[in-house]
C-alpha cells in the first residue's frame, strides 16, 4: 500500500490556509450601517481622501487621515499626546473607501475594497478600530451587496 503521497497531500492542504470567509451578516456590517460618515472630500492624484478631526465623548480629540491610493490606509493621531496608529491598511491594491464613526462606542469602521495583485477577484474588507483602547478590534471579508451606499464626497471647500 502506497502512503507516501496521501500523507504529502495532506501535510499539504494543513500548511496551506483557506481563503477567509466572506460574511454577509453580523454585528461588524450592522455597527458599519449606523455610524456615521467622516467627511471625505476629493484630493489631487486620489479619488478619496480623509483629513478630518473627531473628537470624543471624554473630550479626546484624534485625526483621522488617510486616502483612496496605492499604499493607502486610514491612520489616527491623538492630539492630547502626540501618538499615532494604523487604524486599518488592507494591503497592497485594496484601499480605503469609506470612514464612519460611531459616536456611542467611540469607534471607526473603515471600508477598504480593491483587487489584490496575487488571488482571487475583487474584495471588500470591513474594520473596526477602538478609540478608546487605541486598537482594531476586528476585520473581516465582506459581500459588498449587504453594505450601505458609500459616504458622500465633499465637491467644495
Amino acid at each position: 500500500m502506497r502512503r507516501g503521497p496521501s500523507i504529502a497531500l495532506l501535510a499539504v492542504t494543513a500548511l496551506v490556509p483557506g481563503c477567509p470567509r466572506t460574511i454577509r451578516t453580523g454585528a461588524l456590517i450592522d455597527q458599519y450601517s449606523r455610524a456615521e460618515c467622516v467627511p471625505v472630500r476629493f484630493a489631487p492624484g486620489v479619488s478619496r481622501a480623509w483629513d478630518y478631526t473627531i473628537k470624543t465623548r471624554q473630550g479626546i480629540a484624534v485625526h483621522v487621515s488617510g486616502a483612496e491610493m496605492p499604499g493607502g490606509r486610514i491612520d489616527v493621531r491623538y492630539l492630547s499626546d502626540g501618538k499615532e496608529a494604523v487604524a486599518a491598511d488592507a494591503g497592497d491594491y485594496i484601499y480605503p473607501a469609506d470612514v464612519r464613526f460611531d459616536p456611542t462606542s467611540e469607534r471607526l469602521y473603515i471600508k477598504a475594497s480593491g483587487m489584490p495583485a496575487a488571488f482571487g477577484g475583487p474584495q471588500t474588507r470591513l474594520f473596526e478600530y477602538d478609540l478608546r483602547q487605541r486598537h482594531q478590534t476586528r476585520h473581516a471579508r465582506v459581500d459588498p451587496s449587504v453594505l450601505p451606499q458609500g459616504c458622500p464626497v465633499k465637491t467644495s471647500n
